[in-house]
């Protein structure tokens, strides 16, 4: 794909002005349309889309503050560079005011011209990707609704990047509410073929006898009940992304046809003979660890292989405690809808308990929880939330206090909330793997340089947690 080269209109009455400063502009590799005054320009402007405009201030017929306002009552973030004489500085500093992005004063070296033009064009190319990003954050691509701040997703999100644009099959591993297929959209959407169907299936929720039909199709007749031609999710994914959530349930007969289909790129419906050519990224995705399922017989190994071409483990909430009052907040702006009670946000309390459990449930367990409270509050904040009973009992062993500096301002607090929740978090691990700091390290999914580090920082004695 050619690259856009940088779009310039310049407006003058000074033809001299316009043709050498077009030259000029021409030379260092912009595109670039002129006008003589300013209606001229907006007709251009109308059918163009240009990155800077340069433009005189002094202009018979409408002068260059009006042509500025008509601009930005069209077009707000349009870049408008203004060109004046040295008598003219003041109406040039009232066009910055009104919205210009910066002025040149006549008679302008060229040097200095160029580098106001190549700033303004930076700030449009920024400008442009930041719109870029919103949009697609608002419509929920980018990262599909993943809402995190911790450093092990956006190790993710890196991996996200690196993958998305090329066509391997991924293979997202993870717990039951982590966000598979969230992140699986997010792969798609930002890929090549982000215009294309994004078509999933889960295969832990269709019987054995239906799922090889659901995946590939059948032709009428194809077997008992079969009435008409039935395309399948391949067919239907063409040109796009194919997401497969839970694979590991696949029973073994459907796992090899399913090879086939991945080593020849084509498939072929029930009851059918001819084949149809199936370009389709495939991406993956499980709660089981399909190493074991391989070993124990249970899933193919050359299937395995087929679809570890790049793997991407999401960890689970625990891991990740900080992003917990992030997605709190997410949440709660998602479902507010629920309750007619207007909800502005969660009591220290509230994200302090939450800080402080397991979340064997991940995210899809945090979000239930948050709409319970949504629906269930008789306040503008939610003071109280139903967890587990088991997580209460836990609480009560533990006599989890609120940190004393709750009037705090609230990064502050949140901090040492945080701080509390990753202490009782490691001390938890400490106990379970009876002071093993090398499965300690395992657990965490951390090297032992870090644990040490941990351990110190919140002074946690070891030695009580060996048998």
């Amino acid at each position: 794909m050619t690259k856009r080269t940088s779009q310039i209109l310049i407006v003058d009455d000074d033809k001299a002005f316009r043709v050498a400063t077009s030259a000029l502009l021409q030379d260092a590799g912009y595109t670039v349309s002129t006008a003589s005054e300013p209606k001229e320009a907006l007709q251009k402007i109308v059918e163009g889309n240009f990155d800077v405009i340069l433009s005189d201030l002094v202009m018979e017929g409408m002068n260059g503050i009006e042509f500025l306002q008509h601009i930005k009552n069209k077009l707000p973030q349009q870049l408008v560079i203004m060109v004046t004489g040295f008598g003219s500085v003041k109406t040039a500093v009232e066009a910055m005011r009104l919205g210009a992005y910066d002025y040149l004063t006549k008679p302008c070296s060229n040097d200095e011209l160029l580098i106001k033009v190549q700033r303004a064009v930076e700030q449009f190319q920024h400008n442009q990707e930041l719109r870029r990003l919103k949009e697609l954050l608002c419509t929920s691509t980018l990262y599909s609704g993943i809402v995190s701040q911790s450093e092990k997703m956006k190790e993710v999100f890196k991996l996200v990047q690196q993958v998305a644009e090329t066509d391997v099959t991924v293979l997202v591993l993870g717990e039951t509410g982590t966000g598979k297929e969230l992140l699986a959209r997010a792969i798609h959407y930002n890929s090549i073929r982000r215009d294309m169907p994004f078509v999933e299936i889960n295969c832990s929720a269709i019987p054995e006898s239906l799922l090889e039909s659901e995946l590939f199709g059948h032709e009428k007749g194809a077997f008992t009940g079969a009435n008409k031609q039935r395309i399948g999710k391949f067919e239907e994914a063409i040109g796009g992304s194919l997401f497969l959530d839970e694979i590991g349930d696949i029973p073994l007969t459907v796992q090899t046809k399913l090879l086939r289909v991945l080593q020849q790129k084509q498939v072929t419906r029930l009851g059918g003979n001819s084949t149809i050519d199936a370009d389709v990224r495939l991406i993956a995705a499980t709660n089981r660890n399909l190493e074991e399922m391989v070993t124990n017989n249970q899933f193919r190994e050359d299937l395995f292989y087929r679809l570890n071409v790049f793997p991407i483990n999401l960890p689970p909430l625990r891991e990740r405690l900080e992003d917990i009052p992030l997605l709190a907040e997410h949440l709660l702006e998602k479902h507010r809808s629920l309750t007619r009670q207007p909800i502005e946000g969660f009591s220290p309390s509230v994200i302090h308990a939450m800080m402080n459990y397991d979340w064997k449930g991940n995210v899809r367990e945090l979000e239930n929880l948050i709409k319970r409270a949504i629906i269930k509050a008789g306040s503008p904040t939610i003071s109280q939330i139903e967890l587990p009973r088991t997580m209460q009992e836990q609480h009560s062993m533990e006599k989890v206090d609120l940190p004393s500096t709750t009037l705090l301002p609230y990064r502050q607090y949140m901090e040492q909330v945080q701080n509390d929740a990753e202490k009782k978090y490691l001390s938890r691990i400490l106990k379970e793997s009876k002071g093993n700091l090398n499965q300690v390290a395992r657990l965490m999914d951390v090297d032992r340089k870090t644990v040490y580090r941990k351990i110190e920082e919140h002074g946690i004695e070891v030695e009580k947690f060996k048998e």
